[in-house]
């Protein structure tokens, strides 16, 4: 179930929604099996022009570039800072449960209130 202030969301938005998903990684067993499942999730209930972006896609893919281009893995730092970049550019955030037991989803919340963005929250059934 996705909600938007408590309530059930229902996509009827006049723009399209950009929603970028947020949850705890750091100490989560199968943090990207949950990130997945909340994307599948809202592709089925969001029928509405909508795009989806996913911090395991995103990792993987800056993975990809820092292993070519650097070398190495990227730091806890400059995942966030990618992050950080995509979610600027949505205008809603779901939040995963437990997210608040996560600096780097707490973060995120803040940029999302600060930019007026619509605050969604996943609950898996």
């Amino acid at each position: 179930m996705i909600l938007s202030n408590g309530k059930p969301i229902e996509p009827t938005h006049s723009e399209p929604l950009a929603i970028y998903i947020s949850g705890g990684i750091t100490g989560v067993k199968n943090w990207q099996d949950i990130f997945m499942a909340a994307e599948q999730d809202l592709k089925l209930r969001l029928y509405a022009r909508f795009f989806i972006f996913n911090p395991v896609k995103i990792a993987k893919n800056l993975e990809r570039a820092f292993k070519v281009n650097v070398g190495r893995m990227p730091t806890y730092t400059e995942y966030m800072k990618e992050d950080i970049q995509i979610l600027a550019r949505c205008n809603a955030i779901c939040m995963l449960p437990g997210w608040k037991r996560s600096k780097g989803a707490r973060l995120e919340y803040r940029i999302a209130k600060i930019l007026n963005m619509q605050i969604l929250e996943w609950q898996p059934n």
